[in-house]
């Protein structure tokens, strides 16, 4: 790993975090869900931990 990768690596956000069992209401009427916003969030960590390890 080189010196730029390693120091990208260091810039890396933590991962977001699961909602919680109770955060998400079950209703689908909530926009966005709790859990869209989960998922969105986690697309883009993953392709910064990705862009960083290149």
């Amino acid at each position: 790993m080189s010196q730029s990768n390693h120091e990208n690596i260091n810039q890396i956000p933590p991962e977001p975090k699961k909602p919680e069992s109770d955060d998400c209401c079950g209703g689908g009427s909530c926009c966005p869900c709790v859990w869209d916003t989960y998922r969105q969030a986690r697309k883009i960590w993953l392709k910064t931990v990705s862009d960083a390890s290149e």
